[in-house]
């Protein structure tokens, strides 16, 4: 009995190892052209990541069957309502099998405590695809000039005090960046 004891507690503490993960940061030695790929807004109208103007868009790739991804998001939209005035952007693309209708996704948002969140669908997963993604949740970083900057996958506590000063330190240490290149230019 102690033995098989002793395995389930292994075993726990295993599961609970995997399920407490951290959050991987992969910034990119240059930032990446972003390839013209298209994600939908609720009236069927396409865009790309840059067109969206901010110092720092943060576009989170997601899934309504994903553990991970819903611990994240009341914590996203926190972290939205905190860094927006800091030039901060947060968007959502999910796949849009997962929603029969815009009301339902608005619906499910509120539920898991991300009203203020923008969410757009990903037709056929042709944006995930294109830029390579694997596993979600994944945050796709683009910088003021419309590059690709790096990803973060995995779920983060975004509300959390140190995780905002680092995300605005990135923000500042990209727009540092893209001002030298220009000046070197």
């Amino acid at each position: 009995m102690k033995n098989f004891f002793n395995i389930v507690l292994i075993f726990v503490l295993f599961i609970l190892q995997l399920s407490s993960a951290a959050a991987k940061i992969n910034m990119f030695p240059q930032p990446r052209y972003i390839p013209p790929l298209n994600f939908y807004g609720d009236s069927g109208k396409a865009y790309k990541l840059t067109d969206f103007k901010s110092d720092l868009l943060m576009a989170v790739i997601w899934s309504k069957n994903c553990g991970p991804c819903l611990e994240d998001m009341k914590y996203l939209n926190s972290f939205a309502k905190k860094t927006a005035k800091q030039g901060i952007k947060v968007i959502l693309i999910s796949p849009e099998k997962e929603w029969q209708t815009i009301d339902q996704r608005r619906s499910f948002l509120r539920k898991i405590g991300a009203p203020n969140l923008v969410s757009y669908l990903d037709r056929k997963g042709a944006f995930r695809d294109g830029m390579g993604i694997m596993v979600t949740p994944t945050v796709i970083l683009v910088n003021k000039a419309g590059e690709e900057a790096g990803q973060i996958t995995g779920a983060v506590r975004w509300d959390d005090e140190e995780v905002i000063e680092y995300m605005v330190k990135l923000k500042e240490d990209m727009l540092q960046e893209l001002y030298q290149r220009k000046s070197a230019n």
